[in-house]
């Protein structure tokens, strides 16, 4: 890929099992149940499906925790939860892949925020969602829990190499708190990334920030379509988003970067061709993004690791991570 080596990429790969990342962010239990087709309803015109199989897997700003903790990293988790099952799960699988949750607090007065897929299709045939409901509750975190998150933050923070904030609208991110988390980041001396979904705009001074073109078109006000109004658009909104560095990541046709001087450094999608799922894609750009600028990866190289690793999980089905040696074998087999 480009002027950029295998060596070169790999050797930041290779540093990703040294690091600590701190993950501050929406969390939320994904909830799969796995079931065959058996026949049609009398009752109504649906499916009867037979249940086989049900799990939880980490989503939201868990998912990104997950996403570096596969690629070798230690993994400081902070966010809220319900006191409820729901949360026993999720706290489970977190609890499997080693992610620290000291910093995770339980909010008495909401569910954890849950969505649950129903994938349907027999044994010989790929297994398609049927359909999605979310149990989301998502007004403000109440003052003493953002006074635990930031008190948290702060005191934690130096164990850390980087900051990642995972923002899926759910409360814990606000006008206030969203300031002092950053502040408390670039107090700190952390690279900070954001992937926010609705209110990128109250990061304001973070290093980079990863919107899709979907969440790029709905901060700038108007759809971007060709790669020339994307250039226009991100040029604006690095700067009137205080950001050091602005990706904007654009599904199969690839992403772009804009760092300081204006300067514009657009790159193609990995594999794209092979796209099976796309889901959670996001938090795994942005998660190994971090990851690889905590290894001290010029942010040029991070987004060709972030790249490489969006398309080896858009191969994959449901929410899904990438390990580190999944990612060298990736970046050999592209390099030309």
């Amino acid at each position: 890929m480009d002027n950029y080596s295998s060596e070169e990429l790999i050797k930041y790969i290779e540093k990703f099992k040294e690091k600590r990342i701190m993950v501050l962010g929406d969390l939320i239990a994904d909830r799969f149940i796995i079931a065959d087709p058996e026949r049609l309803s009398r009752e109504a015109p649906v499916l009867i499906l037979k249940h086989q199989q049900e799990k939880v897997l980490p989503g939201g700003g868990a998912n990104a925790a997950a996403n570096i903790a596969s690629l070798g990293a230690e993994v400081d988790l902070l966010g809220v939860v319900g006191d409820d099952l729901a949360a026993e799960a999720l706290n489970e699988e977190l609890a499997q892949r080693q992610i620290l949750t000291a910093g995770v607090f339980k909010d008495q007065s909401r569910p954890t925020a849950e969505k649950t897929r129903i994938l349907a299709g027999g044994e010989q045939i790929v297994r398609q969602q049927v359909v999605r409901v979310d149990k989301v509750k998502s007004f403000d975190i109440s003052p003493e829990l953002q006074q635990k998150l930031t008190s948290y933050l702060k005191e934690n923070i130096a164990a850390s190499d980087a900051v990642l904030f995972s923002d899926y609208g759910n409360g814990i991110f606000n006008q206030n708190s969203t300031a002092q988390f950053v502040e408390a980041a670039d107090a700190a001396g952390k690279n900070s990334a954001v992937d926010s979904r609705y209110q990128l705009d109250q990061f304001k001074g973070a290093v980079i920030a990863t919107p899709n073109l979907e969440e790029a078109s709905a901060i700038y006000g108007e759809d971007l379509k060709t790669q020339a109004e994307v250039e226009k658009a991100g040029l604006k909104m690095r700067k009137e988003l205080e950001l050091k560095y602005l990706l904007i990541t654009q599904g199969g046709d690839g992403m772009t970067l804009f760092a300081p001087g204006d300067k514009i450094d657009h790159i193609t999608a990995a594999n794209f061709s092979e796209v099976f799922d796309v889901t959670g894609a996001g938090d795994t750009v942005v998660g190994t993004l971090i990851l690889a600028l905590a290894a001290e990866a010029p942010v040029e190289i991070a987004i060709r690791i972030a790249n490489y690793a969006a398309g080896i999980v858009v191969r994959k089905s449901g929410v899904a991570s990438v390990t580190a040696s999944e990612l060298i074998r990736e970046v050999n087999k592209n390099d030309s």
